[in-house]
């Protein structure tokens, strides 16, 4: 402790943090057998989303467990100016005597979506986060056990990056994160990056050691340094966008990469919507050996944020789970069913691609803005609204429920009576407190046909206690900065025709930002546009990525939408068509900022058999199995590469080319290094992969199976299909009359001894040519 503070005072300021982060660190210690006391910390200091448990399905709850991990993490997702703002918060409520940390610099940001170092309670194990605080007093003492550690990387949601990153947290002086910020530096340095495992990454810290004498988290403040300055390299991908602007080439939206089985369709998906959300990004990476590893975090990154989106098509899936249906629900006071319209994935992800804008365009606001509708204040409360407008705030009133952000538990016996006993305004109570995001866009109502104010929400919601005058009966509040004001913007044309419902406040799903901004231009509404029209709206890319597209009911699933997905027929476009959706009574239309890609297996459907109508609206992109990714792997003195080669002929002469085998099931044999383990590895792979799925190209044609290993040309014991000289023998189970009547045995056996062979693999391919005879 004292090095650190120390060397705080010698470099005037940095390295702040570090003090700060042990002092938590040692107040956590004592808070293993209090985990409901650490939840119920983080929100007195005012972090709220992300403490919701999952003990079913579909059902949130309170969390009341956490580790010392995730507890830091809680934080560290935020921003430097609100970290910072959490961290002092925190010293003050513990009352921990250390100085607020000033600076950040070199910390890494914790996943703001994926924080949680464990899944949800009905996922996860009940010695998950048991093992998580045992490896913090592991860290903190300097002595993480070897096990431990490899265990916790097998917890669902943990990784090796994120994992590295928190420990770092914890004791900076011992643990480096090994994430996109380091990676570069250590390679740099002429490093080996480690595998995901505690042996590899105490050798990289033991190296490290020996090569400088500088502490880690002085390396990773260099790295970070280094890495703000330039753009992280890394290798072209053969799925190349013509175009390398932010546009989308509008001849590559729509694409199917189809093939056989294990080539590797759905893992070039990710590669590929990388490319296409993030070119300018995806368009700096050069020859870099690492990747992979950096494409996949982009594409974790994207889909947090909800530019990526993933399904899979299967016989029951429908419209109604892909555009919009009407679902049952059940209203949990009353017990009463009802119905609603609810969107489907590619609706949903339809609306944001067609609602986005480059957020450092307009100030403060989201990538994909939700409209809200808010009342503030009654009819002739004006001077109360001007006055909100004034200050940049928006408020709601029934103060009597006192603060929506203490739990319902927690709060006075009149709050939770009166809170009761209402009725209507929960839903708008729960919307204001704790629906609306920041970075989302209020309109102020001026009557049920009109707007009078747009606002872009600025702060989480606040409680204000010390409220005065009119405003005491208004304590509820969210900043808000007003971008316009004396508008008056008729809501119809927007909203389908419907007027504003009394409720206070709720959600205006019907339009987006898009469609305000063009409505207001139609009717001419100058205050607004005045502060907008210098601006340029900028769309950033989305991807629906449909694995298994062909296994889906195409004309069931699409419905309407397969002709909106025309390049020159979406928004935008050259004949922009738009629908009424059945259920909604919504118009859509197919924005021109989304890429569709689908995945196609062969072996389940050959393209001929494809919907003609999706055929002519997609281009095709064939992988086929690549045998000369495995070179250089030899099993048994066999190049496997050659056994995938020999196998995938005979199937493509007996069967055809979308029946073949992909390179992918022998990737496995990629990570082991004995000779023994690839052995077995081999074994297992024909045992339990490769020999089930000729069973299931063949239709359990057990001599056909043979003909595809060659057993025919093998010694018996050798072979992996045995089918002949099978105990007890025809004599043996019938008499005479009845062999007569048998044609043939049609026993089989699969010949488990034959699978660690050497012959067995070797005899794939040796026969003699000339006779086709051994």
């Amino acid at each position: 402790m004292e090095d650190y503070l120390m060397d705080v005072r010698q470099r005037n300021e940095q390295y702040t943090w570090i003090p700060a982060f042990k002092a938590i660190a040692d107040w956590i210690a004592d808070y293993e057998d209090r985990q409901p006391d650490l939840v119920n910390t983080l929100v007195k200091i005012g972090i709220i989303k992300g403490l919701e448990d999952k003990h079913i399905e579909n059902q949130k709850e309170e969390l009341k467990e956490i580790d010392p991990f995730t507890f830091f993490a809680a934080f560290m997702k935020f921003g430097v100016k609100n970290r910072g703002k959490f961290v002092e918060e925190l010293i003050k409520l513990i009352g921990l005597d250390i100085t607020v940390p000033k600076d950040f610099d070199g910390v890494p940001t914790s996943q703001a979506q994926k924080f949680w170092l464990f899944p949800y309670e009905y996922l996860r194990s009940d010695d998950s986060i048991p093992l998580l605080w045992e490896l913090f007093r592991q860290a903190r003492n300097g002595d993480i056990k070897e096990q431990d550690f490899n265990s916790a990387l097998k917890i669902l949601g943990t990784g090796f990056t994120k994992l590295t990153q928190y420990l770092f947290y914890i004791s900076p002086s011992q643990y480096l994160p090994i994430d996109a910020q380091t990676e570069p530096w250590l390679e740099n340095k002429g490093f080996i990056l480690p595998k995901e495992n505690w042996s590899d990454y105490q050798k990289i810290l033991t190296s490290l050691r020996a090569y400088t004498d500088k502490p880690f988290w002085q390396i990773s403040y260099e790295a970070w340094f280094e890495n703000s300055n330039r753009k992280v390299a890394s290798q072209q991908s053969g799925y190349n966008i013509k175009s390398k602007s932010k546009e989308p080439n509008m001849a590559n939206l729509n694409r199917i990469l189809y093939g056989p089985p294990g080539t590797g369709k759905t893992y070039c998906t990710t590669e590929l919507a990388v490319q296409c959300v993030a070119p300018d990004w995806y368009e700096s990476l050069n020859n870099d050996k690492f990747k992979r590893r950096k494409i996949k975090d982009k594409y974790d990154e994207l889909t947090a944020k909800g530019r990526i989106a993933f399904t899979t098509f299967h016989q029951s899936f429908a419209y109604e789970d892909f555009v919009e249906g009407i679902r049952a629900k059940t209203n949990e006071e009353t017990r009463h069913i009802y119905y609603e319209v609810e969107s489907g994935v590619f609706k949903q992800i339809a609306k944001k691609a067609g609602n986005t804008i480059k957020s450092e365009k307009f100030e403060g606001l989201s990538n994909s803005p939700k409209i809200w509708k808010l009342s503030i204040g009654e009819v002739k409360e004006r001077e109360f609204r001007k006055s909100c407008l004034d200050n940049n705030e928006a408020r709601i009133g029934w103060h009597k429920t006192g603060d929506l952000s203490v739990d319902y538990d927690n709060r006075t016996l009149v709050e939770k009576s009166y809170w009761d006993s209402l009725k209507k305004a929960q839903s708008s109570l729960n919307c204001f407190a704790n629906d609306i995001s920041v970075g989302d866009v209020i309109l102020c109502l001026k009557s049920e046909l009109s707007i009078q104010a747009i606002g872009i929400v600025t702060s989480d919601y606040k409680y204000d206690e010390n409220a005065e005058g009119l405003n005491n009966h208004y304590p509820h509040v969210r900043s808000v900065k007003w971008i316009a004001r004396g508008v008056n913007l008729n809501i119809l044309p927007l909203n389908n025709n419907y007027k504003m419902v009394p409720q206070a406040c709720y959600e205006l799903s019907r339009f987006n930002w898009d469609d305000l901004l063009n409505e207001a231009k139609k009717q001419n509404q100058y205050q607004f546009l005045r502060l907008l029209i210098q601006e340029t709206v900028d769309k950033e890319n989305y991807v629906l990525i449909v694995d298994e597209i062909n296994r889906g009911n195409i004309s069931r699933i699409f419905g309407e939408l397969i002709t909106l997905l025309e390049p020159d027929k979406r928004k935008g476009g050259t004949d922009a068509r738009e629908v009424i959706l059945p259920y909604s009574k919504e118009k859509f239309s197919v924005p021109s900022n989304l890429y569709v890609l689908g995945t196609m297996n062969t072996a389940d459907k050959s393209l001929a058999q494809l919907d003609l109508a999706l055929r002519r609206r997609f281009d095709f992109i064939e992988l086929l199995p690549k045998p000369e990714l495995l070179d250089g792997i030899t099993v048994h003195g066999i190049a496997v590469s050659e056994i995938l080669t020999v196998i995938n002929q005979r199937i493509e002469v007996l069967l055809d080319r979308e029946h073949t085998i992909g390179h992918s099931y022998f990737w496995s044999l990629k990570d082991l290094d004995s000779d023994a383990e690839k052995e077995i590895e081999l074994g297992n792979i024909f045992k339990r992969r490769i020999i089930p799925l000729l069973q299931e190209y063949f239709f359990l044609d057990w001599e056909r199976i043979g003909w595809v290993l060659n057993d025919p040309a093998k010694d018996f014991e050798d072979r992996f299909i045995q089918t002949e000289k099978i105990n007890p023998t025809m004599n043996q189970l019938f008499p005479s009359k009845v062999l007569s009547q048998i044609t043939a045995d049609r026993r089989y056996y699969i010949n488990a001894d034959a699978l660690s062979k050497p012959q067995a693999y070797k005899g794939i391919f040796h026969f003699d040519t000339a006779t086709g005879e051994e």
